[in-house]
């Protein structure tokens, strides 16, 4: 088997860490992992990431451990032809990739491809395994994985339960020599025809209904009349139905629609003029009540819209 040369493991962000070195290190390693200019966008403030990771020339690993919020990382496009495998496992995993979506459910594989620009959301945030399989590695320009990009394959599947054991070695022992970790390495290589193989004889899973549905949400996002019901006769399914696919994400219909007006309203507040009325932002959002678009808010952001509006200014200023 070939031979690999080794640079040990390490865990970030442990109560012993200098202050902000986990999110350093963390946003370092989304850059090894997806490639330069890689962003995290989170509910809340840094300063809590925390993980592991594990790294040579031919594999990089990495567990990160973010808060049990919306995390979201957006990619530019490395312009490589690495492989990356992950998998969210406190939570669903939507990854979006010039037109596709996928939608993995908690501790289903994704197989990606960072060489175009992914979103990639974590809506329950939480810990996110990671395997970067660079282009010079054996096996990882065949054509067979090739056609896994941009799928996902269920936990149970066995030959990437092998894989996971491997790497999970490599995290979690840290291998005490050079030779036990190319072992580890090499034989986490030859499975990589074995997955490819099986999951070929896999029928793809169809394409979701959620991506349509969301599609759906953003367009009518502004009209304050918008309901479950309407969603559902759009769709052809029963109301019961919809509440079903947005509780395999962890929410609801009304909780994903207020959340995604709440982030229009966010993002237009810092973006719009400084005179550029709030209760017009919060109406053109699909918002008809002021006083609970200002409650939400403020129990989403721990800020009013004004005091956002206030706070830019004076960064600005």
């Amino acid at each position: 088997m070939e031979r690999f040369e080794t640079s040990g493991a390490r865990t970030f962000g442990d109560a012993g860490s200098a202050s902000g070195q986990g999110d350093r290190i963390c946003n370092a390693m989304l850059q090894d992992l997806f490639g330069a200019g890689t962003t995290m966008l989170t509910e809340g403030a840094l300063g809590s990431a925390k993980g592991l990771f594990w790294s040579d020339h031919a594999l990089s690993l990495a567990t990160f451990y973010f808060q049990k919020s919306a995390v979201r990382l957006q990619t530019p496009g490395a312009k490589r032809t690495s492989v990356v495998i992950l998998r969210a496992m406190d939570g669903p995993a939507v990854v979006h990739q010039k037109r596709r979506i996928v939608e993995a459910e908690r501790a289903d594989y994704v197989f990606l491809s960072p060489g175009e620009p992914l979103d990639i959301r974590l809506p329950q945030g939480g810990r996110l395994d990671c395997a970067c399989l660079p282009p010079h590695a054996p096996g990882v320009t065949n054509h067979r994985l090739a056609s896994l990009m941009m799928r996902t394959l269920p936990h149970d599947f066995l030959p990437l339960q092998l894989l996971t054991s491997y790497a999970g070695y490599l995290l979690q022992r840290a291998p005490r020599s050079r030779d036990e970790a190319s072992l580890m390495v090499a034989h986490f290589y030859a499975l990589l025809p074995l997955v490819a193989d099986v999951s070929i004889e896999t029928p793809a899973p169809k394409p979701g209904r959620a991506g349509s549905v969301k599609a759906r949400i953003e367009r009518g996002l502004t009209d304050a009349a918008l309901s479950l019901p309407d969603l559902a006769a759009e769709e052809g399914v029963t109301s019961r139905t919809l509440q079903k696919l947005f509780s395999r994400e962890g929410t609801t219909f009304s909780r994903y629609v207020l959340e995604r007006r709440l982030e229009r309203a966010k993002a237009a507040i810092l973006l719009s003029p400084a005179d550029s009325p709030i209760h017009r932002i919060a109406y053109d959002v699909g918002f008809n009540d002021l006083s609970y678009f200002n409650r939400t808010f403020r129990q989403r952001y721990g800020l009013s819209p004004s005091e956002l509006r206030c706070s830019t200014a004076r960064d600005h200023g």
